[in-house]
């Protein structure tokens, strides 16, 4: 029986992931604890204060709504409508596809899969704004950095962390921070102006990307298009600073909820969005341990309690695990809803959903 290397490569790199991730949590609680009773001690003699904890929960949902309200603006940009609660549905969806599966198949497949179904979509066209969204998104995150920057907070943070032969200090921040910048700078104009880059006249040029000529035109036609829409792209990235700003207050009332003491909002700005960056990184399955990792390590770095941030970290992994839950329940459910949606549809042909 022939092994299919294409199949055993995948399996080979979830696997690896998982390992990444559990091996990440599993040494950050080695690290700060030197059992599991002193976790249980904590909570006993700890004043936890569980109203903080509740308002950093609604903030996550809050934060995920506005998420939902940003991908529902760029889809009509494209004559493309959908309900708020269908893609909110979606988007659990795909959080359940990035936290609970390990295949190939991430929460943005699965979004770009359900929305290339609507009137006026298609695959490529779908997966455009999903990445315009992406986009928007991390430019939204390094303007906070470099807000972080201009204000002289990582300079008078005095950040300076050493992993064996490796020291990363203010400068190699600073110079990373300023490197984004840049290039979410330039990925946006490409997107904005991709003519004015030559982008078709490369895809014709480059013979591996033949084959994708015609997807390619409509990714490049589809950016070509946001240049009518430049007041809406603005207003998409002023949602993204709002929304990232509902991120940072959930780990900001949850620190504050188990008591971390001495770091301002400004920190947490600078923490959670550093945190969102890396995580990004294929390493891990949804960035799990890798988020956890790092915001321990710049809590520390910051002032705060290092042990009480591998608790913190937990807490705001399950706030992000419970929405891949109900992402689960959707996605368990949906034939059912897709064959409602359907009679829907043939009894209402104007219906949105088209």
């Amino acid at each position: 029986m022939a092994i299919d290397k294409k199949k055993l490569k995948t399996t080979l790199f979830a696997v690896l992931r998982i390992v990444i991730s559990a091996g990440i949590l599993v040494f950050l609680f080695k690290t700060q604890f030197k059992n599991f009773s002193e976790i249980t001690d904590f909570f006993k003699h700890s004043n936890v204060k569980t109203w903080f904890i509740i308002i950093s929960l609604i903030t996550y949902w809050v934060g995920i709504s506005l998420l939902v309200l940003r991908w529902q603006i760029l889809l009509k940009t494209q004559r493309i409508k959908a309900t708020f609660g269908f893609l909110f549905g979606s988007y659990l969806v795909g959080y359940f596809f990035n936290n609970f599966l390990p295949t190939s198949i991430g929460g943005d497949v699965y979004r770009i899969y359900d929305t290339s179904k609507l009137k006026h979509s298609s695959g490529m066209k779908a997966a455009s704004i999903v990445l315009m969204e992406r986009t928007t998104g991390i430019v939204s995150s390094i303007i906070y950095l470099f807000f972080a920057l201009a204000i002289g907070f990582v300079k008078n943070s005095n950040v300076e962390l050493k992993f064996g032969r490796w020291d990363i200090s203010n400068h190699l921040l600073i110079i990373l921070i300023v490197v984004f910048f840049a290039i979410s700078i330039v990925v946006t104009l490409i997107m904005l102006f991709p003519d004015a880059f030559r982008l078709n006249i490369l895809f014709r040029k480059l013979k591996f990307l033949h084959k994708w000529e015609d997807k390619l035109k409509q990714v490049y036609d589809t950016f070509k298009s946001f240049r009518k829409f430049k007041l809406i792209l603005l207003i998409t990235i002023v949602l993204s600073l709002i929304l990232q700003f509902a991120f940072t207050l959930n780990y900001s009332f949850a620190g504050m909820g188990f008591g971390i003491t001495g770091l301002s909002i400004l920190s947490y700005i600078f923490i959670v969005q550093l945190c969102g960056i890396l995580s990004m990184i294929p390493i891990s399955i949804g960035g799990i341990g890798v988020r956890e990792g790092i915001f321990v390590v710049l809590v520390g770095a910051l002032g705060g309690e290092k042990n009480i941030a591998a608790i913190v970290s937990i807490a705001i992994l399950i706030m992000i695990l419970i929405p891949g839950v109900a992402g689960g329940i959707i996605y368990a459910f949906r034939p059912y809803i897709d064959k409602k949606r359907a009679a829907a549809l043939a009894a209402d042909p104007d219906s949105v959903l088209k």
